[in-house]
Parts: C-alpha cells; sequence; structure tokens
C-alpha cells in the first residue's frame, strides 16, 4: 500500500528574508511543495485460532432459544477450570461457579485449577436459564482429585 503525504511549506515569515536576498522588489515567492511517497507494509491478517480438541471430545452443538439454551451437557473433568468456563460459555452459559473440592480456598487463577467433578452429570440435557448453576468441583494442577 502506497502513501501519499503532500506537504505545502508556506514560509510566510520567510518571505520578506526572501526578497531581500536578492531578488529585488519584483521576486515572488511561491509555496513549496512537497509529495513524499513511502512504502508501509500492508496489515498481517489476524492469525485463526481453533480451541484444541482431543478425540475423546465431540463439539457440543448449542441451541439459544428465547427461554435459556438447549445442549447436553460436555464432560468437563480432567479440564483446566479456565478452558471449562470457556466451553460453557461457547454453549451459552456466562457464569457457572467453582467450589474447592478439598477444602474452601478460592479460585483466584482459574488456570491453575483442574475439574475434577460437576453438578450436572455429562450428557444430561441442559435447557432453559442455567446462569450459575452449573458448577465444577477443583483442585489445583499440582493436585490429585479426591
Amino acid at each position: 500500500m502506497k502513501r501519499h503525504i503532500s506537504i505545502a511549506l508556506v514560509l510566510a515569515a520567510g518571505l520578506p528574508l526572501l526578497a531581500a536576498c536578492g531578488g529585488g522588489d519584483d521576486a515572488v515567492a511561491s509555496p513549496a511543495t512537497v509529495t513524499v511517497t513511502s512504502q508501509a507494509p500492508a496489515p498481517a491478517p489476524a492469525p485463526a485460532t481453533v480451541a484444541p480438541t482431543t478425540s475423546a471430545q465431540a463439539p457440543v452443538a448449542a441451541v439459544s432459544t428465547p427461554t435459556g439454551v438447549d445442549f447436553p451437557m460436555p464432560d468437563m473433568t480432567g479440564q483446566v477450570l479456565q478452558d471449562a468456563q470457556d466451553a460453557m460459555q461457547d454453549l451459552g452459559v456466562m457464569f457457572s461457579t467453582s467450589h474447592d473440592a478439598l477444602g474452601s480456598r478460592m479460585q483466584v487463577l482459574d488456570r491453575d485449577w483442574q475439574v475434577c467433578d460437576q453438578n450436572v452429570p455429562a450428557g444430561q440435557q441442559v435447557t432453559g436459564n442455567v446462569e450459575g448453576q452449573i458448577d465444577f468441583g477443583v483442585v489445583k494442577l499440582s493436585e490429585s482429585c479426591p
């Protein structure tokens, strides 16, 4: 992509000085026009991102209805909590909850936790407005599920 920039240099303050430099009274100063051409690189296209899946996971189709969602609950056990939450959002559930399966710790950084269990069994049909009703039992990635 070429970019043309025209710059008009008007030396209004310098006009009397130019006349005094030997042009006499009949010398006329005119504005100069400079065109600068630069070769700007074309913006790079955004890379496509694909969510990783394993052969055991089949994509789940969600249907958004006026009264909520309609999809079979996927098996989220073994997933990183953040990935499980992202999957729920892709299915139309914007708010899910989680709890520490080994105690009462808060999940501050969801990428540091893995899902051990879920309150909605895998394969069960999820319908309606279920915001905040899907809950994951989690432990830290370095821990074993109970």
